[in-house]
């Protein structure tokens, strides 16, 4: 059974459902489907074999909205596939030619177009893939707009429009139009009403710019459009189609010859205007209007949301989203939005109230460095062996915790710089390396601090202390510029003390432990604080990774091209092994547990990762290839690396698979097994304790020889956890039943229902005792309920003649009276 997470639950829009309980989102392969009330995971929709590129809510009305429960989702396995997604049945599949990047279907959200007393068949436009060679090289326009008979099954001849890159259709909320944007033109056909055979009977207009476009929205009237462009800048366009979609001749003194405002010569729209705030070097990510259209809703990489009033022009802004912005979606509740965040977060918005009611959060996704500072650091994840966590370094200056069974963060995130994070600007300062103790109650940090103008540039490092195993920890010591001005490659900890070690480029090592002595007073609760015990260098030479052995009796640092032993207790050299004709550097090195051995990667003009006996100090055997991560199972004398796949050349991949995982034992140069993965650069892999994912029983009933997980964490923090010891290479991909939750919610309260939503915090649902006590005063009445039940703005409350009557009946005990 292969357990996999960590998808991205904003590469695509997610959808509401039309009673708006449920929210559909695009996670890798599959569909997941969300309470919106609770914001957990209730069902999956399976059986895509790549990419879920969009995902439609079939729209319904009435009493059978309870009942059809339908939606239409797009692949890149060039599939269209119809969903009942309350009972997760795949209802109909449509092969089209081509990967599907984007999908409307216009006539879905017109019911009148099929009512008419001449049914016409129903068509899809698709956004696609379309990669062609013509001698020897791809071809530069690599997307195509189609459309496709959904009612016979079958391609309309011809195509639409060839775009450099496949674009995102949009749709217009009657289904009249369709919209993408392609470079400075934004194309706009009429959806067709009648049978067609060719793409040419299709009506199209233009829109023009001097500028590239990044996203448009149709106003409901359809009158109107609004696009957005590369330099921040929306372009509203009224009267928009009145000569091109519209079947009169004399349209308002003869068309054309009136004074058309602002708007290019052969655009057909009556006039044209400008807003700007967002930024000049970010890109309008999308657009949408109101469902009445008195408002536009505009979101870019600043994190606000800005809302624009049509008429006049004015603006509110919803600010502090947390990243940038990318889509939103509509709710069937007018004030409800789902607002997706570039940091794989969907928050659930009321804007009547302008709160965010609830969060989706996924896995944090990697972050990449400025050009001129890759090769200071090497971020990564670490792990919690015996938890089943993983930690991972954000961009907005934080670490966060990720239980990999229940797929779903376990915690806040520990903020480790306290900064304002503006996510517009250029990254100012970021988590480099994150480490935790073998038994998790220690975590380091190393924060880079970027120089501005060459100056001001430093590295911090902190130890923090677990306060609880779900990830909330306490900042104990914090040590500005330990290695100088030389940047830290490496720290790790000692497995059976509190002591860690800490490598620099500028060629030493630093052995960190903790305070012996009793805090005082003031230091009651913070900690005892970590020091510098001894500083160890050999010939000056970067020292880029270390380890301890398993009784932590020795540590290996890699220096330069050569493996340095050290007494980690007397700081002393004890031996000195590497073959230095190789013009290599030590990356990664660790001891290899039950036995007398060490692994050691090294990158270079020869990479190769060579097993080494200790009892010799010889190398034991070895292969002349390049390694991403190596890993190494603390139960079994057996470690995994993963090998990227040689590129051909043309610099493109062989296959869709770019690495291998290869496990050995220690003592066979012959690989027990190997898996092919995709998005293996920049990856990397991790054992995890068996217990921290299967229950103790299960455990126990199955084997006593423990058979810890190995996870793989791919270069999109997208992960796969698998038993690396059954023998069976074609596990199958399931998610545990334990991740979801019951589709059956509890309703509101009277109170609720009669008055609105009781606000969280005046809930105090993170205080059991205060709730108690609350609830304890209103049932016997002796003291003053309506300090919290009836708090709030004068402007919002009812009035005291409608609380009184009700608050006074529901003090009252109801008698009931039984007749003999």
């Amino acid at each position: 059974m292969v357990t996999t997470g960590g998808s991205n639950l904003v590469r695509s829009r997610p959808a509401f459902t039309n009673d708006g309980k449920r929210l559909l989102v695009c996670t890798g392969n599959t569909v997941s489907v969300y309470s919106v009330a609770t914001g957990m995971l209730v069902a999956e929709l399976v059986g895509h074999r790549g990419l879920v590129t969009t995902v439609i809510a079939v729209p319904v009305s009435g009493p059978m909205i309870k009942i059809i429960c339908q939606c239409w989702t797009a692949s890149l396995d060039a599939t269209l596939r119809l969903w009942d997604f309350n009972s997760a049945t795949l209802l109909q599949t449509v092969q089209v030619a081509r990967p599907v990047v984007s999908l409307v279907i216009p006539d879905i959200l017109s019911p009148s177009m099929h009512n008419d007393a001449k049914k016409h068949d129903r068509y899809a436009f698709l956004s696609v893939e379309w990669k062609e060679r013509h001698h020897g090289q791809l071809d530069n326009w690599g997307g195509r707009v189609m459309m496709h008979n959904l009612t016979k099954m079958k391609e309309v001849n011809g195509h639409l429009k060839v775009t450099h890159k496949p674009e995102l259709l949009v749709v217009s909320p009657s289904g009249r139009f369709v919209g993408v944007p392609d470079g400075h033109t934004i194309h706009i056909w009429k959806a067709p009403v009648e049978n067609i055979e060719n793409v040419k009977e299709v009506k199209m207009m233009r829109l023009h710019h001097t500028k590239g476009f990044s996203t448009l929205a149709f106003h409901p009237n359809d009158t109107i459009v609004a696009g957005g462009d590369v330099t921040g800048r929306i372009l509203i366009w009224r009267g928009v189609g009145r000569h091109t979609f519209t079947s009169e001749k004399n349209v308002e003194n003869g068309g054309r010859s009136i004074e058309m405002s602002g708007v290019r010569s052969h655009d057909d729209a009556v006039s044209l205007t400008t807003w700007h705030w967002h930024q000049s070097e970010c890109e309008v990510k999308f657009l949408s209007f109101s469902s009445d259209g008195a408002y536009l809703y505009s979101g870019a990489k600043e994190g606000v949301l800005v809302i624009w009033q049509l008429e006049t022009g004015k603006k509110q802004f919803f600010p502090r989203l947390g990243g940038p912005l990318l889509f939103l979606a509509h709710s069937p509740e007018p004030s409800l939005f789902s607002i997706s965040c570039a940091d794989n977060k969907i928050l659930l918005v009321n804007l009547s109230t302008m709160t965010t009611e609830k969060s989706l959060d996924g896995i944090k996704p990697p972050f990449s460095l400025p050009d001129n500072l890759r090769c200071l650091s090497n971020i990564g994840a670490a792990v919690h062996y015996k938890a089943g966590m993983l930690v991972l370094p954000a961009e907005n200056h934080s670490v966060q915790f990720y239980d990999v069974y229940y797929d779903r963060p376990v915690s806040e995130q520990v903020m480790v710089s306290e900064r304002n994070y503006i996510p517009a600007n250029d990254i100012s300062a970021f988590v480099t390396l994150v480490t935790l103790s073998a038994d998790g109650s220690v975590m380091g940090t190393v924060e880079m601090k970027v120089p501005e103008g060459g100056v001001g540039g430093r590295f911090s490092l902190k130890f923090w202390e677990a306060k609880a195993r779900n990830g909330h920890f306490s900042l104990s010591t914090v040590i500005d510029e330990p290695h100088s001005d030389a940047g830290i490659s490496a720290l790790v900890f000692h497995p059976l003390k509190n002591m860690a070690v800490s490598c620099s480029y500028g060629g030493n090592f630093k052995v960190w432990v903790e305070h012996e002595k009793v805090p005082s007073k003031q230091e009651i609760g913070q900690g005892c604080g970590w020091r510098c015990r001894s500083v160890g260098s050999y010939k000056q030479k970067a020292m880029l990774c270390a380890g301890f052995s398993a009784d932590g009796s020795l540590l290996a640092v890699g220096a330069g091209d050569l493996i340095t032993f050290w007494n980690p207790e007397t700081n002393s050299l004890v031996s000195v092994i590497g073959e230095s004709l190789y013009l290599t550097s030590i990356s990664a090195l660790s001891f290899i547990p039950k036995s007398h051995h060490l692994v050691s990667v090294a990158k270079g003009s020869n990479p190769r990762f060579s097993i080494w006996n200790l009892s010799t100090l010889c190398v034991w055997w070895s292969y002349n290839l390049s390694v991403e991560a190596l890993a190494t199972d603390p139960d079994r004398p057996n470690f995994a690396v993963l090998v990227p796949v040689p590129v051909d050349s043309s610099g493109k991949f062989k296959s869709e698979e770019d690495a291998i995982i290869v496990l050995f034992s220690v003592e066979d140069p012959i690989p027990i097994a190997t898996w092919a993965v995709r998005k293996g650069m920049g990856g990397t892999l991790m054992f995890i304790q068996q217990s921290a994912l299967l229950l103790e029983e299960t455990v126990s009933e199955k084997t006593k020889v423990p058979e810890n997980r190995l996870l793989f964490l791919n270069g999109d923090h997208e992960y796969a956890v698998f038993n690396p010891y059954n023998g069976n290479g074609d596990e199958a991909h399931v998610t545990p039943i334990i991740r979801f939750t019951s589709v059956k919610e509890q309703g509101p309260s009277g109170y609720e229902v009669m008055f609105g939503k009781i606000p969280d915090q005046e809930r105090n649902v993170d205080k059991p005792s205060a709730n108690m006590a609350n609830l304890n005063a209103i049932c016997t009445g002796t003291s003053q309920p309506w300090n919290t039940i009836f708090s709030g703005s004068s402007h919002v409350l009812p009035s005291l003649s409608r609380l009184g009557p009700t608050f006074l009946e529901s003090l009252l005990e109801k008698r009931i009276s039984q007749e003999s």
